[in-house]
């Protein structure tokens, strides 16, 4: 099938992490997403592994290795917000990236959709990690956090 790039733009919830989390939970809930025992033929698995209803349940599945040779091709394959490179994480951008994108380290809704661009495009897709990981920006009104956006590419 191949990667996918996916992104979403929520609600600050109080955290970035948190924001994480409220936008894996809306998105198991709502089931708009690839598994990938769905497509696997039975007999080439030891278990067969159903949709999760919770994220406990989607982090006992990515310990199978099934999960990683397909994954959701959305934000449900990622699992750490943190500065570190790694298979599943979410790295927020630097100071210095969002200074080089938006011209400050704070923008605005404006700001964002001035350089946001849909498909592998513009300053913000020159800035997607590797396969497996995505990145995360929080856009401000009047001086305080009011939304996180993150996008990545996952699946394969």
């Amino acid at each position: 099938m191949g990667a996918s790039g996916w992104d979403y733009r929520a609600p600050y919830a109080g955290s970035v992490e948190a924001t994480h989390l409220a936008v894996q939970e809306q998105l198991l809930a709502s089931g708009e997403f690839l598994w990938p025992w769905e497509d696997i033929n039975p007999e080439y698995v030891d278990e067969m592994v159903p949709r999760p209803s919770s994220l406990a349940d989607l982090e006992a599945a990515k310990d199978a290795e099934e999960f990683w040779n397909a994954g959701t091709h959305t934000i449900l394959d990622t699992h750490e917000i943190t500065e570190a490179d790694g298979v599943g994480t979410v790295r927020p951008l630097s100071s210095a990236e969002l200074n080089g994108v938006f011209g400050t380290d704070r923008p605005s809704a404006a700001d964002f959709e001035g350089v946001r661009r849909p498909g592998p495009s513009g300053p913000l897709a020159d800035l997607t990690g590797d396969r497996w990981t995505g990145r995360s920006l929080v856009i401000y009104k009047n001086g305080a956090a009011d939304e996180v956006y993150f996008w990545g590419y996952s699946g394969d």
